[in-house]
C-alpha cells in the first residue's frame, strides 16, 4: 500500500507556506476579486427588509446577474489560485499577479466547461445516492490541478484524476474529509471578526483552504 503523508503534516505544511510574508501578500491579492463579492454580500445583509423581499423584475435580474458574475469570477480565481500554488510550491518562478492572471485567462473556457461538469456529476450523485456522490468527489478531486498543470480536456483530466487515487481511495478520502474540517473550522474562527467582516476575511484565504489538497496532489502526481 502507497504511504502518504499524514493530513495533519499536510494541513501544518501548509499553513506554513500560506504564512510566508511573500507568499500571504502574493495569495491574498489572487483572491482579493472574492473579497468584493463578500463585501456585497456583508453590504446586502444591512438593506431595509422592504428591499430584500422585493420581488421587483429589475431586483431579480441583478441578482441572478451577480451570481453569473459570481461564478464566472471565481472559476477565474480559483484557476489563479493553482497556477499561484504552483509558483510557490515550485519556487522557480516569479510571483507576478498579472502574469498569474494572464496564464489563468488562456485556460479560462476549458476550466468553466469542467467546473459545469463537475458540478452536474456532483449534484446527480448526491441527488440519489450519498455513496455514489462522495466516490465521485474523491475520484475527480485533482481534476482542477490536472487540467491547468497538465493542459488536459476535460474528460482526460477527469480520468487522470481518477487513475491516481486508484488504490488510495480510503486513503484520499480520509484526506479530503480532514481537510473539509479545517476550512470549516477556519472559517468558523474567522466568523467570529466582529461587522461580519470574517466573511470577506474568510474569502482572502482560499489560497489557505486549496494548499493541502494540492501538497496531496503533487505528492501522488511524483509516484
Amino acid at each position: 500500500m502507497q504511504k502518504l503523508t499524514s493530513p495533519f503534516d499536510l494541513i501544518k505544511k501548509a499553513v506554513n507556506i500560506f504564512t510566508q510574508k511573500k507568499n500571504l501578500v502574493f495569495l491574498i491579492q489572487i483572491y482579493l476579486p472574492m473579497a468584493f463579492f463578500s463585501l456585497l454580500s456583508v453590504a446586502q445583509s444591512f438593506l431595509p427588509a422592504s428591499i430584500k423581499n422585493s420581488t421587483s423584475v429589475w431586483l431579480v435580474l441583478g441578482i441572478g446577474l451577480m451570481q453569473i458574475l459570481y461564478f464566472l469570477t471565481s472559476v477565474l480565481v480559483t484557476i489563479s489560485g493553482v497556477i499561484a500554488l504552483g509558483k510557490i510550491v515550485n519556487g522557480k518562478e516569479e510571483l507576478s499577479i498579472r502574469k498569474t492572471y494572464k496564464s489563468a485567462w488562456k485556460n479560462y473556457p476549458q476550466l468553466v466547461y469542467l467546473m459545469l461538469v463537475l458540478a452536474v456529476i456532483y449534484i446527480f450523485g448526491f441527488a440519489f445516492l450519498i455513496i455514489p456522490g462522495i466516490l465521485f468527489v474523491v475520484w475527480f478531486a485533482f481534476s482542477r490541478f490536472i487540467a491547468i498543470e497538465k493542459g488536459l480536456k476535460v474528460k482526460g483530466a477527469l480520468l487522470k484524476s481518477k487513475e491516481m487515487v486508484k488504490g488510495i481511495y480510503w486513503k484520499v478520502l480520509g484526506r479530503l474529509i480532514v481537510f473539509c474540517a479545517f476550512t470549516v473550522l477556519t472559517q468558523m474562527v474567522l466568523s467570529m471578526i466582529p461587522y461580519s467582516m470574517g466573511l470577506t476575511v474568510s474569502s482572502l484565504c482560499g489560497g489557505l483552504y486549496m494548499l493541502p489538497l494540492y501538497l496531496l496532489y503533487k505528492e501522488l502526481e511524483t509516484v
